[in-house]
């Protein structure tokens, strides 16, 4: 069993579930990093594997001293970046995507930020997307929906600006203060709002958030897999779920004349995107990506409803 110094500056947590075939070329980045490993720890929470990574992992960390596995059994990444800041040892949490690539200063420069302006609650990093091969050119514009973050050349500070989970530091007391991260995804269906849940939070409370471009993360994507319109499509209904999710907890999960008109204003917007789409043929992307949206954002009140009738939902 591993053991930990007493001065960590930094702790990193990678939550991950099913990823044996990548995630050791993204741990690899984080032994390289520019500070002593008894400085930053580095947290990799197995969300319930059902793969081999388990004993990929072990065997991995076996040679670095500040590396933990941690196994967390309740399903959904929530839960398990949840599971790791309560194992961490340091003020600031870095959470980290399994399948990025971090530059050797990354949490060197997240550290800067903070120690420039002890009223910073959160920090940013900059994300770009690294394809295993050349993306069909219309997926471009929509790289931000694979994580792509980008707000210049220099650091900057605001009380609104966003953060990616692929790359994401908050100083802990506010993490606790905040009650961390809001539902995510469970397996591969996503119930809530999750990262864009703790921004919208940091924003309600007008906390401060940092931004550096010299914090990087590539996020590894692959062309048959993520540069589909299916899966793309697939990542603007999760929108959707996380937009009615918003909205619901707003009102306090109330069924009230708020969340009703919210719900009408998707029937119709899906309605019009399903007669466009299905009925006049129009095949295009933008509106078969906005359909989607509109329908998970139902998807989201009908298995709500279905909850409160005591119905299984999967």
């Amino acid at each position: 069993m591993n053991t930990f110094p007493t001065n960590i500056q930094a702790s990193v947590i990678i939550p991950t579930y099913n990823r044996a075939d990548i995630i050791i070329r993204s741990l690899e980045t984080w032994t390289r990093q520019g500070l002593p490993d008894k400085d930053y720890e580095v947290i990799v929470v197995d969300n319930n594997s059902t793969d081999t990574t388990e004993d990929i992992l072990q065997k991995f960390i076996s040679g670095y001293p500040n590396f933990k596995y941690l196994k967390e059994l309740n399903q959904g990444s929530t839960n398990a970046r949840h599971a790791g800041a309560k194992l961490a040892q340091s003020n600031i949490l870095i959470f980290a995507d399994d399948d990025g690539l971090f530059n050797e200063n990354c949490i060197l420069e997240i550290l800067k930020v903070y120690q420039s302006n002890p009223v910073i609650a959160a920090v940013a990093g900059k994300i770009d997307i690294l394809w295993d091969k050349t993306p069909p050119e219309w997926i471009l514009p929509y790289e931000f929906m694979l994580g792509k973050l980008r707000y210049g050349n220099e650091v900057i500070i605001g009380h609104d600006l966003y953060l990616n989970g692929g790359l994401f530091s908050i100083r802990k007391e506010i993490f606790d203060e905040l009650e961390g991260f809001n539902p995510d995804l469970i397996g591969n269906y996503l119930v809530g709002d999750g990262d864009t849940g703790l921004v919208l939070k940091l924003h309600k409370e007008n906390k401060l958030i940092g931004w550096t471009p010299f914090a990087q993360m590539q996020h590894l994507q692959f062309v048959d897999k993520q540069g589909t319109k299916q899966d793309l499509g697939r990542r603007f209904y999760n929108i959707g779920i996380s937009h009615s999710y918003g909205v619901f907890r707003l009102n306090n999960f109330k069924w009230n004349k708020n969340v009703f008109l919210h719900i009408s204003k998707s029937v119709l917007h899906l309605s019009k995107k399903f007669t466009e789409y299905s009925i006049f043929g129009r095949k295009d992307r933008k509106i078969f990506f906005s359909y989607m949206q509109r329908k998970g954002e139902l998807v989201f009140f009908y298995n709500s409803c279905m909850v409160k009738l005591g119905k299984n939902i999967k």
